[in-house]
């Protein structure tokens, strides 16, 4: 965002591309983060229903900020990131919407991954 600022305002359009490109190549990619975390759910008022966790490595949870524990993130959203392990450890038995990975959930959309 501050290299698009920086050209804007010099004038220097010829850089804006370049800003652009990073957003066109990992926007596909986002787009299946929060599908997996949202899709497919129930049109429910309870947070532990209508919102999915998703079982992941640990790699994945650093670089998400614990974020595949959604379901506990939303139904507790004041709760800092680096607690919602323990509080997916107290709360798991309401959970009404999980999954074993990403590749899982995609799978079940398409019907092969």
């Amino acid at each position: 965002m501050a290299y698009r600022v920086i050209c804007v305002s010099f004038a220097e359009f010829s850089c804006f591309p370049l800003s652009i490109l990073p957003i066109l190549i990992s926007q596909p990619f986002l787009r299946l983060y929060p599908l997996a975390e949202h899709g497919r759910g129930p049109f429910a008022a309870d947070m532990f229903q209508n919102t999915r966790t998703t079982f992941t490595n640990c790699i994945v949870r650093f670089l998400a900020w614990n974020m595949p524990y959604h379901a506990e993130h939303h139904t507790m959203p004041t709760v800092p990131f680096h607690n919602l392990p323990d509080l997916h450890l107290e709360t798991h038995a309401h959970l009404g919407q999980t999954e074993d990975g990403y590749a899982a959930v995609h799978q079940s959309y398409t019907g092969t991954f």
